[in-house]
């Protein structure tokens, strides 16, 4: 999938949440603010992602022989970036790619989910400013969304590309399928 139609799934993912819980540019700059308190949280950070993930039967599974280290380096590049910067279009962009790669890799929105609340408490326990545990929270919360919502929009394209069944129609039909089932 393209750069442009990334940045799209992201915007729109973006774009239904209420504007309180989305990620601001003044949140970036308080995230900057405490950059090397909060970069010196890598390693914490990296150990209580990835410690569980492997130690779960369900989240083990997703992984590969050996690989990591690679998807740490990737948590901590997320990470720096994160702090340091930019979260432009494009970083965006970068967290409806994971969408992507949690379809390919069939990682559910529950494991991811789990996840972003363990990130935030690794903060939370070392870090006590409300206006920074306040971006924190929006930080996860939009990219949880933008991770979500790509999830489901590979889905949706993906479904839309091998059947040849309109997107529209996809939820249509999910959608009185959910009420049938509301009604058993």
């Amino acid at each position: 999938m393209n750069r442009e139609k990334l940045k799209e799934i992201a915007r729109q993912a973006m774009e239904d949440m209420a504007q309180e819980t989305r990620f601001r540019p003044e949140d970036h700059q308080v995230l900057l603010k405490h950059k090397d308190r909060l970069l010196a949280l890598t390693d914490e950070l990296v150990r209580a992602f990835y410690d569980p993930l492997f130690a779960t039967p369900n989240t083990q599974k997703v992984f590969h022989e050996g690989e990591r280290p690679e998807r740490e380096k990737t948590l901590r590049d997320w990470w720096q970036r994160t702090i340091e910067g930019p979260v432009d279009e494009d970083y965006w962009a970068w967290q409806a790619y994971v969408g992507l790669l949690h379809v390919k890799r069939v990682v559910t929105n529950p494991m991811m989910l789990g996840q972003a609340f363990l990130i935030e408490g690794v903060v939370r326990r070392h870090v006590k400013e409300p206006e920074v545990l306040e971006a924190m929270n929006r930080l996860m919360a939009t990219v949880a969304a933008i991770i979500a919502y790509g999830y489901e929009k590979a889905q949706l394209l993906s479904i839309e590309e091998t059947t040849g069944t309109s997107q529209e129609l996809i939820k249509t039909n999910v959608r009185v399928g959910v009420e049938k089932l509301l009604e058993d």
